[in-house]
């Protein structure tokens, strides 16, 4: 919602309203309207309802309370304000405003429950839901060192520097200023007046009387009614909720789901393709794995000598473990990568059998040529270990080498050299 829908609730059932468009700063967009609560409904849809009750029926007063919050103060309240209500505090609805640190008191609301529930009504009659209920006395500004008074048609709301706004009876006129308390006391006051060009031409008189008995009085005209000066007052004077309590609105969670239900379907979007990524992860690493498991069984199968590959990789821990027992094969893993890495280079190349004892690795390999025994040959060797192609012998379509290579620690070669053992073949 991106903009506000500032509504008057009329005081009877058949009377027009008034209604202004604002945006979320308080800023009117558009002049005011006025027609029936039925008429200002379509315009309510998307924008956040701040319906407005007259103050003549909701006593605002600031008494004393402890510091406390929540159902224990509004336990609290009606006591607080008993000598100051008529009628049955039973009877009432309360509401409590923000505290303010610079004052003692804390900002009360009190209206009859039968006025609230009339005002409500009306508003659900035209399809209305409000979002937040305030007093237009609340709205009167509050300006330091200056009596504030908005004449109001036939209402004159009066809020004095620090202290609680009321509402008067605009006629007479005279009689209102006087009761507004512009001139209690010695001491000469600043006064700022609020009103529209028809109220204006109306009161003149009566309030330019009042110029010599003050210390200044300034006159402002509002083209477009009090509210614009209401949607500004309510951005940013913290008015009293009076949607409190048993009134309070109970369709707040889903408000706030619609406003973050965007973000919410991004944020499992986002969350769906995690886990999707996730899952191809976990697909792959199992497909991996299953290959892993292959090439071990191949291993061991052809360095083993064994068919039954179960549980290889155990069994091959075992029969290393027993090898390393007979001392001085400390090289063996080491050997055993270098000679796997070099086969796999080479194309067409079958390792055939192995042993591996004092740090030598006597194997028996079948390549698809001299070059291939040649190139196993030198790539141990350019890993850094002793290797000698022994003999080559051919068979069949395949030629089968002997390689002896020869890990740090190994003892002396008394084999004979590569060029002898080619050539005995």
């Amino acid at each position: 919602m991106t903009e506000l829908l500032i509504l008057r609730v009329p005081e009877h059932d058949e009377a027009p309203t008034a209604w202004v468009i604002a945006d979320l700063t308080g800023a009117a967009v558009g002049t005011p309207q006025r027609g029936t609560l039925t008429l200002a409904a379509p315009i309510a849809a998307n924008r956040r309802v701040i319906a407005v009750v007259p103050g003549v029926d909701v006593l605002l007063a600031e008494p004393e309370l402890p510091v406390k919050s929540g159902a224990r103060l509004a336990q609290i309240v009606p006591f607080a304000l008993e000598e100051q209500i008529a009628g049955d505090v039973d009877s009432m609805h309360f509401a409590v405003g923000k505290r303010d640190a610079s004052r003692k008191g804390t900002p009360v609301a009190a209206v009859s429950r039968e006025s609230f529930e009339v005002w409500m009504q009306r508003l659900r009659t035209a399809g209305i839901e409000p979002h937040a209920v305030h007093v237009d006395t609340a709205l009167v500004p509050n300006v330091p060192g200056h009596v504030v008074l908005i004449v109001d048609d036939d209402r004159v709301l009066v809020r004095h520097p620090d202290h609680p706004p009321f509402v008067l009876n605009a006629e007479p006129m005279t009689e209102a200023l006087e009761l507004a308390g512009l001139l209690d006391g010695d001491e000469q006051r600043h006064a700022i007046v609020y009103l529209t060009q028809d109220n204006w031409q109306r009161y003149q008189a009566a309030i330019d009387g009042l110029r010599d008995r003050l210390a200044s009085l300034k006159v402002q005209l509002l083209p477009n009614g009090v509210l614009p000066l209401f949607a500004q007052e309510i951005q940013s004077a913290s008015p009293i909720e009076l949607l409190q309590g048993p009134y309070a609105r109970k369709t707040r969670a889903g408000e706030q789901w619609r406003q973050w239900r965007i973000a919410a379907f991004l944020l499992a979007g986002l969350v769906a393709l995690n886990l999707a990524a996730k899952a191809v992860d976990l697909w792959r690493l199992g497909a991996r794995e299953r290959e892993l498991d292959a090439s071990i069984e191949q291993v061991f199968r052809e360095t083993m000598g064994e068919q039954n590959a179960i549980d290889a990789r155990r069994r091959m821990e075992a029969r290393l473990a027993a090898v390393r027992g007979g001392g001085g094969n400390d090289h063996l893993l080491e050997v055993l990568g270098v000679l796997g890495s070099a086969v796999s280079q080479v194309p067409n190349t079958t390792i055939e059998a192995l042993s591996f004892r004092s740090n030598v690795l006597d194997l028996r390999i079948d390549a698809r040529d001299v070059t291939s025994l040649d190139r196993v040959e030198q790539l141990v060797k350019e890993r850094g270990l002793d290797a000698e192609l022994q003999s080559s012998n051919a068979r069949g379509d395949t030629i089968e080498g002997r390689i002896q290579i020869r890990a740090p620690g190994a003892p002396a070669n008394r084999t004979a050299s590569a060029t002898d053992a080619r050539s005995g073949g």
